[in-house]
């Protein structure tokens, strides 16, 4: 009997540092000196300090909050897991989009996760891509 509680104490507590090590992984927040003006959706910020916070909250998707240190406002996005590979580190990867950059992707260590995109907004990017077809240009990823 006291070897039976002896091995259960020891599961009980595998489990335990199991479930808070995945717990971790899936929360994150960060301070980031952005060095450049950009979009999250429909808002504009400019360059400077920035909190990050990500949570996963299933496999496929995900939560974005960025919050301005100056003002202490937040914004709150949707991501939806893409497929694609991740990145050892923590990225966000922006679009230049008609002379201003844009948040499109976060690139954490299981995926790569794309800030979902209202109608309206994918409307104006289809309409955005026609134009530059039809003159050459196209927006530029990095």
């Amino acid at each position: 009997m006291k070897k039976f509680i002896q091995i259960s104490s020891f599961l009980s507590l595998v489990v335990l540092f199991s479930a808070a090590s995945t717990l971790a992984q899936s929360h994150f927040g960060i301070d980031v000196n952005i060095p450049f003006a950009f979009n999250v959706g429909d808002r504009s910020y400019d360059a400077g300090n920035y909190i990050v916070k990500f949570e996963r909250h299933s496999p496929g998707s995900a939560t974005l909050s960025i919050e301005d240190t100056k003002t202490d406002e937040v914004q709150t996005v949707l991501l939806n897991s893409n497929g694609d590979g991740g990145s050892e580190d923590i990225k966000l990867v922006f679009d230049t989009v008609e002379g201003r950059r844009q948040l499109r992707k976060v690139r954490t260590s299981s995926s790569t996760y794309a800030i979902v995109r209202t109608k309206a907004e994918r409307t104006a990017a289809k309409v955005r891509s026609e134009k530059a077809g039809e003159t050459g240009d196209a927006a530029n990823m990095f």
